[in-house]
């Protein structure tokens, strides 16, 4: 049982089921999850089917790319940092979508357990190190990341728990799961990548945190009078703006500089910027322009993307990657932010959180954001406690 399911609009939820094609790629194999077996195919025939899908193409039946943190580095040209054992992509393909309004579900909370977490002194010294990458020049900004593990207390059916996340109020707008057989992986986005409108392409980074109470105003307030919170977004927005106007002719604008975003618990800031298509862009190029975001990256992205290998150590799998959406003229690309990489039948759940660090960064307040984002996932699922 192979499924993927994607928040449409406020209402509405898209259903993909009915898999015909199922593969996970790695340097140089595949695994075919229709049949259980690997076979030898090395990473460049994928790219080479990215290079032939555009923008622009018309899908009969529809796709999903799950393209892993770590796809970056390929693209980076540091693939050969990533061990051959490492998931890259995911590439499914459906025969059949439907829409629906969400089902009723009886799951009215879930109670997570925490396994493992990052330790304040574990967190002071990659804070420290990063640090001092800033002072020497190497690099701008960057977002320092920590997987945190969770158990449930009995397994829970993937289709329940799909059906309980989309019941969900406050999901984000790029919310959406697929189940693999074994492994289901649950998003809670609220940030694109890249989306599709007529011949235009847009992307929105989100950067800046604060939490809030039902007083909207006063924390937008709080917010707007962070220097460092603004300096971070102006960084990424500059980044994000170069990323898209190597897409074609170099006329990205912005249209949004600072506006408010809230999801469960915590208020964001973010931008919105645009590029018009003169000619077709392929998926690959796409990719190579503006995959992984710099929002979940920092600045400049390559050196950055180094840094994070030194300092973090861990695999960040499909976690700050990215899961693209083609459905007949729509291409929406998200950001795995505010995601889970879950496995029911063992009940463990990993959850990525972070912050982007400057040289105006306080490890206790960084510390303080990464926690308060995971508090908000866990708002979501109304967790004891939360």
């Amino acid at each position: 049982m192979i499924f993927s399911k994607f928040r449409w609009n406020e209402s509405t939820i898209l259903e993909l089921s009915k898999a015909t094609k199922a593969y996970v790629y790695y340097r140089s194999t595949r695994m075919n999850l229709l049949t259980g077996y690997p076979e030898v195919w090395p990473l460049e025939k994928f790219t080479q089917e990215l290079e032939v899908l555009t923008l622009q193409t018309r899908l009969r039946r529809p796709r999903v790319f799950h393209f892993h943190y770590e796809f970056g580095l390929v693209l980076m040209g540091l693939g050969h940092t990533v061990d051959e054992t490492v998931p890259l992509a995911i590439e499914l393909e459906f025969d059949k979508s439907q829409k629906r309004a969400p089902k009723k579900t009886a799951i009215r909370q879930l109670r997570l357990q925490c396994l493992e977490r990052p330790s304040w002194s574990e967190y002071k010294g990659a804070f420290a190190r990063i640090q001092e990458h800033l002072l020497n020049g190497n690099c701008y900004q960057v977002n320092l990341t920590y997987p945190f593990d969770f158990e449930t207390p009995e397994q829970i059916d993937p289709r329940d728990l799909s059906d309980f996340f989309f019941s969900r109020k406050q999901l984000g707008a790029f919310a959406h799961c697929t189940f693999l057989g074994e492994e289901m992986i649950l998003s809670n986005s609220p940030e694109c990548l890249f989306q599709t409108r007529k011949d235009e392409v847009f992307t929105m980074p989100v950067k800046g945190t604060v939490k809030r109470g039902k007083d909207f105003s006063k924390a937008w307030r709080a917010l707007l009078a962070n220097v460092k919170e603004e300096g971070e977004l102006s960084m990424i927005t500059d980044l994000l703006k170069n990323d898209l106007n190597r897409l074609d002719v170099p006329a990205a604008r912005v249209i949004k500089l600072r506006a408010p975003l809230l999801v469960p618990g915590l208020l964001h800031q973010y931008s919105l910027i645009s590029v018009k298509l003169q000619n077709d862009v392929t998926l690959m190029k796409s990719l190579q322009c503006l995959f992984p975001g710099g929002s979940v990256t920092g600045a400049p992205k390559k050196r950055v993307m180094e840094i994070i290998q030194e300092v973090e150590r861990y695999s960040r799998g499909i976690y700050s990657g990215s899961t693209l959406l083609c459905y007949q003229d729509k291409k929406v690309a998200n950001i795995n932010i505010r995601t889970a990489s879950i496995n029911p039948f063992e009940r463990m759940w990993r959850y990525g959180a972070g912050s982007g660090i400057t040289l105006l960064s306080k490890a206790p307040n960084e510390f303080q954001e990464m926690e308060a984002k995971v508090a908000s996932f866990l708002t979501l699922f109304n967790a004891p406690g939360y």
